[in-house]
């Protein structure tokens, strides 16, 4: 692995949405609407961001590739909020200016550098792994199936890659202070669990969840990166080649 496939990849994938078109989309029943129509505009808000302090950090990582890839990174995640965003302004779904869950979490991502960053970011994208899931399945919208499928996919490259950042880091702490970094990782993972299940109940139950499945496939997800970070599984990038 190293942080020039990364870049390459997210320079590959630049096009992922270019075969959305939503000019003839087919709009959102009332009911349906009802049922996302606050869910999608907090997860809307919570793609679209300048990433200005992880841009900071990623500087002082010293490593040319990794500050490249993680602008891409950025980008990639703006798209997925623009997307959202012009499926939402067809269906008459406002966005977001600020939530108070977006808000602590954009304060996490700030409180001590890239390695506190990159846990809040991992947590955020195994959360993110199963809700679209869910967003996808919950309405009848064969565009807003599409749009979250290409999310998902983009979403478990996200984690294969904060998870090798975060490999990268704990490889250089004791084994005490990897276990804590692990045991902070578990505890925030089992609060935002309780978080996104009471915000986002509606979503996750047209999608077909209870909390014991929605918790039980997010701890699926949670231990799939810690394998990655541990070294007990690959970690892969799906570099595109045209």
């Amino acid at each position: 692995m190293s942080y020039e496939k990364w870049k390459i990849y997210f320079k590959a994938n630049e096009k992922h949405f270019a075969w959305l078109d939503l000019t003839n989309a087919k709009k959102l029943s009332e009911n349906e609407k009802n049922v996302i129509y606050e869910s999608i505009r907090q997860f809307q808000k919570g793609e679209n961001s300048e990433g200005k302090n992880l841009i900071e950090y990623a500087k002082q990582y010293e490593n040319e590739d990794y500050l490249e890839a993680i602008k891409d990174f950025i980008r990639e995640e703006q798209r997925h909020a623009e997307v959202l965003g012009r499926f939402m302004a067809l269906n008459g779904i406002a966005r977001l200016r600020s939530h108070w869950v977006d808000s602590i979490f954009r304060k996490l991502r700030t409180l001590s550098g890239l390695e506190n960053s990159v846990i809040v970011l991992l947590t955020a994208e195994i959360i993110a792994a199963v809700y679209y899931k869910a967003l996808r399945d919950a309405t009848s919208s064969e565009d807003l199936r599409k749009i979250c499928k290409q999310i998902l996919i983009d979403e478990e490259m996200h984690i294969n890659f904060q998870s090798h950042t975060l490999k990268k880091h704990l490889e250089r702490k004791s084994h005490l202070g990897a276990k804590c970094i692990r045991t902070f990782h578990e505890i925030l993972m089992a609060g935002t669990i309780v978080i996104v299940w009471h915000e986002h109940k509606n979503v996750l139950t047209a999608g077909g969840y209870k909390f014991q499945n929605f918790q039980k496939e997010v701890w699926k997800e949670f231990q799939r990166a810690q394998k990655m970070i541990q070294g007990e599984s690959r970690i892969i990038c799906n570099v595109v080649t045209k």
